[in-house]
């Protein structure tokens, strides 16, 4: 497994659009999951059973809690670990430190603080940035202490839940002790929950609330555990952007075969279970112990599983209709940022106050509305510029200097006509 592979000579270009339309492919799963807190979100049950629909709320939540929720957010973190991968790379054959890698982290983490204080306290880029200074431990690992490490972080969370359910540690507590002592400090009254502060048509209370709700998401990443979860997907990003597999799949077959086929296998009743026994209100220690073995062991499998299955389907016909996902891939993080601004504005109450009101049936129509939406304005983006906006602001800001942004002429003009 550590000896390297031959690889196949493979346009750039065409290495960067698998990886793109994968992006692209983990956007959209994301997009459907985030959707859920912004559908339903924390409305009350009296509310949720006269306008979201008793009778499909159910199943449509079900199938996205087996098949959606914590998978592709996975397979986006292994993504990152291969973007990741590939930096610490051109810095080797550059000779370079890591300076510059730790300020495109610092700027990573920036824009999840503004995402979380400004709009929404479901972020992920904070945890990423940060998470990503530990990768840099892992630079001179083998391939086999990579998927050792990210192995034994993955069953990690189940002794933490162990010791949270039958030691009585709770490590979180103090964030809590702490959230709700600056939602006081803000004057929002944390019992009532955040239902009426993010259905309230004042964004003032909104940006109130913020700086309380981001400890309380950071009390959710303790009690989960959820860096050493990210830091596991990283990790084998690492180990797959060393091997390029991904970036030709072609030359990897078997191999992705075999994660696809074990990944479906293992992962789907994994996950299955998982959201079954998530679907029960309260529960015992023992059943939330089953659910977070079920999470931890199926949920990366299955991630592994999407990202290898479409690696297969990539290669089978040259990415075929699968390039359509690339433009938005290209972009992800303006695109990830755009689907929050969207979500809060047809949700929130500052917006169009739909929180509650939606029938969750309608879920995958407005997702998939959002992600043709943010397709058709990539492509349009990228026929005339080489990075999206907040692309482009990134590398400036590593770099110090402002990056070159539009196309030449020639360029923009073969890109437009495509």
């Amino acid at each position: 497994m550590d000896k390297p592979v031959e690889l196949k000579a493979v346009a750039a270009a065409e290495r960067v659009a698998m990886l793109d339309a994968l992006r692209g492919f983990a956007l959209f799963g994301i997009l459907l999951a985030n959707l859920m807190g912004f559908v339903v979100g924390p409305a009350p049950v009296s509310m949720r059973t006269v306008h979201v629909g008793a009778a499909l709320a159910g199943p449509v939540e079900f199938a996205l809690e087996w098949l959606v929720v914590g998978k592709f957010y996975s397979l986006f973190s292994l993504l990152f670990g291969i973007g990741f991968a590939i930096q610490l790379q051109r810095l080797e054959v550059r000779g370079e430190g890591t300076g510059r890698y730790v300020r495109r982290l610092v700027v990573l983490f920036g824009f999840g603080l503004a995402h979380m204080l400004l709009l929404w306290i479901g972020d992920i880029l904070s945890l990423y940035a940060l998470v990503g200074l530990a990768l840099l431990l892992f630079r001179g690992a083998s391939d086999r202490t990579l998927l050792v490490c990210a192995a034994l972080l993955w069953l990690l969370p189940i002794l933490w839940q162990a010791t949270m359910s039958y030691a009585g540690f709770a490590p979180q507590q103090p964030l809590i002790d702490a959230a709700i002592w600056t939602f006081t400090q803000f004057g929002i009254d944390a019992r009532q929950g955040p239902f009426p502060i993010w259905t309230s048509p004042d964004y003032l209370i909104h940006l109130r609330s913020h700086p309380g709700e981001i400890l309380v998401r950071y009390h959710d990443f303790v009690e989960q555990l959820r860096p050493a979860k990210v830091l596991a997907m990283f990790l084998l990003g690492l180990w797959a952007g060393r091997r390029r597999i991904f970036a030709d799949p072609g030359a990897h077959l078997p191999l992705l075969r075999r994660i696809a086929i074990g990944g479906f296998l293992l992962g789907l009743p994994l996950a299955f279970a998982r959201a079954w026994l998530g679907a029960a209100d309260g529960g015992s220690s023992a059943r939330q112990l089953l659910e977070e073995v079920a999470y931890c062991v199926g949920t990366p499998v299955l991630a592994l599983a999407y990202a290898a299955a479409f690696a297969l389907l990539w290669s089978r016909s040259s990415g075929g209709r699968l390039t359509n996902f690339a433009p938005a891939g290209q972009m992800a993080l303006t695109n990830y940022l755009a689907q929050t601004v969207l979500m809060c504005l047809l949700f929130f109450g500052w917006g169009f106050a739909l929180m509650g009101r939606l029938h969750l049936g309608f879920l995958p129509l407005v997702a998939i509305a959002i992600f043709r939406l943010q397709l058709a304005c990539s492509r349009w983006w990228l026929g005339r510029y080489r990075f999206g906006p907040l692309e482009w602001l990134w590398r400036t800001l590593t770099y110090g200097k402002a990056q070159p942004m539009r196309l030449p002429g020639p360029q923009w003009r073969s890109a437009n006509a495509v």
